[in-house]
This record gives C-alpha cells, structure tokens and sequence, in this order.
C-alpha cells in the first residue's frame, strides 16, 4: 500500500505491509505492520513496526491484540453512616416528604444534609465524603453539583415541604425556640469603618424561630427575619398562630428580661431560664443544694449528665413548677473561669491599670486597701464563697409541666442548634457557593434544617436505646465512621473491618444490617 502526501516542498511517500514473524519457542505467528515513513531531519526513509494481532492457524485470519486491561484496585467505602440516616429518614417519612417537593432533587438534598449532620463542616469538602461514602445520590457532590442544587430550591418547594411535614407529624404539643447567627461570612465592621457609616450591631443578624413538636423534639419548621429591621426572609407562611399549644422559652442567662414572679399568670405555655443568683429562685437552689447529688436526682439529657429535683409552687392560686439542675462538669468549668477573671481583675488593681468596665467585679469580689501609700489588693472571701455555691446551677420555671426534661431539653439543644446554623458561613463556601444570593443563602439554610431533623431524630433513638449514658453524638458518629468496607477485585463478597462491642450496640440501637453484601 503506497499513500502519497503532497507538500509545497517536497513529495513524502509512506510505504506500508504487514510483516509475519514466527515465534521458535510457543510456534506462533505475529502479524506486524511494518510502516517505511520519510524523516525530513534524515532525509531518508525509516521503518516503523508494531504487533496488531497472531496469525489464527485454522483460519489464517488476523486475530487482534486484546486491548490492555485496566488494573482493577480494592475499594474502601464507608456506608453505615448513611445507612443509620437512611432508616431514620424512612421511618419518619423525611424522605418521602421531600420526593413529593423536590422530585428532581430529593436526593441530592439528603446526601448533602447526610453530609451536615455527620461531619458539619464546609460544603466544598463534601466531593470527598460522598466518594467514600454510600449516599441515596451515590455520585460526587462537586462543588459545582450542590451549587445548582441550591440555585434550584425555591421558596415554594420549602413553603411545600414545611405544610407537608407538618402534616405527616400532625403534633399535638409544640414549642418554639428563637436563635441567630450571621447573615454572611463577610466582616461588615471593616467596612463601616472605612465609609463611615453607622449601623447597628445587629444589622448582620439573621433570627430564626424554629417550631418544634414537643414529643420527640422533632423540628417541624422555621422563620427568618433581620434582627435589626425585621425584615423577614422566604415567604413561608409560618406564624405562631397557625400553632395550637404554643410552647415560649425566655432564657434569662442570655440576658432577656425577665419577672418570674409572673410566670404563674402568664396565658400561654411558658418555660423560663433564670439565673440561679436570681432572688425568686436562689433560696429554693439553697434548699435543694444537701440532697442535690443523690444517685436518684441523676439523669442524662442528650450526652449531658445533670442531677435534677423539681418543687411545685403556688401564687395566689396558681400554680408552677421550678426545675432546679447541677451540671457538675459546667460547676468545674465555671469555677476555673470565674477564679480567672478574679485573679486578673485583682492584678488591674495592683498595677493601676483599672478597667471602669470591671468595675462591679471589683467591688463585689475584691477588697481595696492603702498601706503605707501602697494599693493592698485582696479577694473578699465571702462574696466569693456565696458566688461559687451557685456555680453549676440553673434553674427552670414552667407554668404548665412538671417534666424537667421537656422543660431542660430545648435549652441544651439551642447551643447544639445554633453551632450548627452559624457555621454554615465560612471563607471556603461563601463565594463558591454563591451564598451571597437571597436563593443560595435560603436553600443553604433549609439543608441546615433537613440535617437537624436528621440529628434530632439520631438522638433521641440514643436517648431511648441508652445509648446516650456512654456515648455523645458526635463519638456515635465516629464509631460508625470507622467501620470500613472494602471490594476487592475477584472477590465476590466484600470484606468488612472487624466490629467492636459498641458499634454492634449501635448497629443493633439503629436496626442496621451489618451483615455484608
């Protein structure tokens, strides 16, 4: 075979045949194409050989080579993770619930809210989670995938779900909890300062009330406003009226104001956070304090230990309960902070250098001298004592249950719950995701809250199975994290690493499978 290739210089010929050499030792015959090809830097032509097959014997036909095969590696997938969530978000029709608004999506939006409620981190490192894990959308979740998915969540989708989650749950008894967290990862103070301009401390706050039923704590929905305006965000119909039994908490520790003295008249539901100096309550504290840690006031509330003994009261006729709590590991923590702040408003005093916004701290704990023209600093020793024998303490007033548990359990959850929204902003996602946006910022939001159903629900079968007395959620996670399957190649069976006595605990609280597939 002669092609002849024509260029404006010179005429360069490519000659071709298929050579056939035999092999002595296995007597087989290989079929070569032998290519002459002109090289300009030789000028000259030069051969140019390579196998393409063997010569059959039967039928003297050219039987090609067989195409390289790709080197098959062994498999490591994490899946009982996912499987935990996957038979909680089928027992409390979640996933259902969010095929009937988001049929195109529902499942990219569990995977990434499986994502959150295990590992609470950064979206833009969710590719390599869903990689070495069994997601329901079991494909990468690229950066560029959950962008499109939060461009693609409407208000009327969320507003859908919120009606129809309402209605799979069909709560006798709610309640609502109030939190709030950045609006943006973007510092504004920067620049407010450099353009002069005066805005509120609040005017980067989001608020979010979030609906709760009260049998099981089970998130139900939620309404965003601006702190500072009011400005409420997605039109999702959610008002407090549209509640029967309305549960309010007022905490007082983060500084709301607050009368106990007229819980007992109060219309509604109303469960109250006081401090334990407070005057209403701090005898009641002193009264509880000699059988305070007795083996029978000892529960655990969602991974929180806490002695606990409840006193019923009356006000003219009306009744309410007072829950006092004794968190020892919080008495511990408070004791070396408070001693801290003692100590170094002491050592302002020594060395002059006063701070008139210590100043209450240093009239109720220190006592100020003058020797010999000399500042004499001491620690007033019974204020201190009379501080300290509160630490570890608070204490809860109700107007309608005598459960400390339904009146404790929202407050240490509303730590948990707002760690979980105000790390939804950081310097990986914000632009990436395009969470500027009204539509990104609100769809990231409404993940946030499928992952707190997720982990709600994940704690309270801990709370039933007991799980809780030994294991804190995020040890639960890791357990289940460390449990690895691996495919090998020619194996029909995978291989699983080996259980340890807690994972079959949690394996057995959770009804997972964990025989291999």
């Amino acid at each position: 075979m002669e092609t002849y290739m024509y260029n404006t210089n010179i005429i360069q010929i490519i000659m071709s045949s298929i050579v056939y050499l035999r092999n002595l030792k296995t007597n087989t015959i290989y079929a070569y194409l032998n290519e002459s090809v002109w090289d300009p830097e030789k000028k000259k032509c030069v051969n140019k050989r390579k196998c393409i097959g063997h010569l059959d014997p039967e039928t003297g036909e050219i039987v090609p080579n067989r195409k390289a095969r790709t080197k098959e590696y062994p498999r490591v997938k994490g899946h009982f993770i996912c499987d935990m969530f996957d038979n909680i978000s089928k027992n409390i029709s979640l996933s259902e619930t969010l095929s009937l608004c988001f049929p195109d999506n529902w499942k990219k939006i569990m995977s990434v809210a499986y994502y959150l409620a295990a590992e609470g981190g950064e979206l833009q490192f969710c590719k390599q989670w869903s990689i070495n894990n069994k997601t329901p959308y079991n494909q990468p979740l690229t950066p560029n995938v959950i962008n499109e998915l939060l461009g693609s969540i409407s208000s009327n989708g969320i507003s859908l779900f919120f009606t129809l989650w309402r209605l799979r749950l069909q709560p006798d008894e709610t309640y609502v909890t109030s939190i709030d967290f950045n609006e943006t990862n973007y510092n504004i103070s920067d620049y407010i300062r450099t353009q002069n301009i005066e805005l509120g401390s609040l005017s980067n706050r989001m608020k979010m009330d979030i609906y709760f039923a009260t049998k099981g704590n089970t998130p139900l929905c939620y309404q965003l406003s601006n702190m500072a305006t009011g400005r409420k965000f997605g039109d999702y119909d959610v008002t407090p009226a549209s509640f029967t039994k309305l549960s309010s908490f007022l905490d007082e520790e983060l500084g709301e104001p607050i009368d106990p003295s007229l819980i007992a008249y109060a219309k509604s539901n109303l469960i109250v956070r006081t401090r334990p100096d407070n005057e209403f309550v701090s005898e009641i504290i002193e009264k509880a304090e000699p059988t305070m840690t007795n083996p029978e006031n000892y529960r655990t509330l969602f991974g929180t230990p806490l002695f606990i003994e409840t006193y019923m009261h009356h006000v003219n006729g009306k009744k309410f309960y007072v829950h006092v709590f004794f968190d020892p590991n919080k008495a511990v923590g408070d004791l070396s902070t408070f001693i801290s702040i003692v100590n170094m408003c002491k050592y302002e005093l020594e060395t002059g250098r006063e701070n008139e916004i210590h100043q209450d701290l240093y009239d109720r704990y220190l006592i100020v001298n003058e020797e010999n023209g000399k500042t004499v600093v001491e620690h007033n020793s019974e204020a201190i004592l009379h501080h300290n024998k509160f630490l570890g303490y608070s204490a809860i007033i109700s107007n309608f249950t005598r459960n400390p548990s339904t009146a404790m359990v929202p407050f240490i959850q509303r730590r948990t719950i707002t760690n979980m929204f105000e790390n939804m902003y950081n310097e990986y996602d914000s632009a990436s995701l395009n969470l500027f946006s009204e539509v990104n910022h609100l769809s990231r939001i409404f993940i946030q809250f499928i992952a707190l159903i997720l982990r709600m629900a994940s704690e309270n079968i801990m709370n039933d199975k007991k799980l809780n007395k030994t294991l804190t959620y995020k040890e639960l996670i890791a357990e289940l994290r460390s449990i690895k399957t691996v495919s090998v190649p020619k194996l029909k069976k995978p291989l699983q690493t080996e259980l340890s006595d807690t994972q079959f605990r949690i394996l057995n609280a959770f009804n997972i499978d964990y025989d291999v597939e």
